[in-house]
């Protein structure tokens, strides 16, 4: 049984650059849109009525236009916080995910992705790992059967008579790559 990966914690805020900045652009210009278009609508219905039952609240009206211009740039300024803390808790699994795809493709059967409690993407993690130790247990047997046909070879070339040096060279040959069937793989 493989022992489970250390957990971590992540300094980085913006793990995948590009990935998080794409991703906080979209949350903020689709606020932002909502809020012109269903604030603007409002503002504009309450302002107009009010205005045409009494015209002397103009300068009201004037300040409140301040008073809502800072009120959404203070709640536009937090929803690009609350996306790149949203952003974070994906982008930081992606991340593991790319540096476990690697680990794996370069051979390693051995490791497994370790994301942090609460982080996004935990069934993909545990559907990462299973899959990854299946193939370690596939690339277990292989091994096994090539190293039983490896010793098989050897015990056939020497059970071959002292003229038949050719087949035995063959044998050899076979043994070796047999041998070297799954040593890319670290298990």
């Amino acid at each position: 049984m493989t022992p489970e990966p250390a957990r971590f914690q992540r300094r980085t805020v913006l793990v995948k650059r590009q990935l998080q900045l794409k991703y906080i652009g979209m949350v903020f210009l689709s606020v932002l849109i909502s809020s012109l278009i269903v604030g603007g609508d409002i503002y504009y219905s309450i302002a107009h009525r009010v205005l045409a039952v009494d015209p002397s609240l103009a300068s009201v009206i004037s300040q409140f236009n301040v008073i809502i211009l800072v009120k959404l740039i203070l709640y536009l300024g937090l929803m690009i916080l609350i996306s790149l803390y949203v952003s974070h808790r994906f982008a930081g699994p992606i991340f593991r995910f790319e540096r476990s795809a690697q680990a794996v493709s370069g051979g390693d059967l051995t490791h497994r992705v370790a994301l942090r409690t609460g982080d996004e993407l935990m069934e993909l993690q545990d559907e990462f790992n299973a899959m990854v130790a299946s193939l370690q247990s596939l690339v277990e047997k292989d091994r096994t059967l090539s190293r039983r046909l490896a010793e098989r070879v050897t015990a056939a070339a020497k059970k071959l008579p002292e003229g038949a040096a050719a087949a035995r060279e063959d044998l050899e040959s076979i043994r070796l790559e047999l041998e070297h069937l799954t040593s890319a793989f670290k298990l």
